[in-house]
């Protein structure tokens, strides 16, 4: 997978949850592959929801807006900053785009 083809796919998993495999996927153009353990706590205001999972359980993995950012900051793109999520994400994909067309 090239660079660009990777962070036009990460554009598309707005509020997602990837799973160790999808973080290394998307991340490995770019060299880039951080895994956290997070908590389903769905009942906490904007909380996480794991599927096949109930309040409490933990997942290996990374939010897609999380990895979005660990891209820019490798490479060095300024990325606008959003409190939302998914807003975050694209913002972080459409400056790593930028990035990527401008150095073609």
């Amino acid at each position: 997978m090239t660079k660009l083809e990777a962070v036009r796919e990460l554009r598309e998993y707005d509020h997602c949850f990837l799973s160790p495999e999808g973080v290394r996927e998307l991340g490995d153009p770019f060299g880039v592959y951080r895994i956290i353990v997070a908590r389903d706590n769905r009942s906490e205001f904007k909380g996480l929801t794991l599927n096949r999972a109930k309040e409490g359980d933990t997942a290996d993995g990374l939010p897609a807006h999380t990895l979005a950012i660990s891209i820019c900051e490798k490479l060095g793109i300024e990325y606008p900053k959003f409190y939302g999520i998914g807003s975050q994400l694209r913002g972080c994909c459409e400056a790593i785009e930028a990035h990527l067309l401008k150095n073609l």
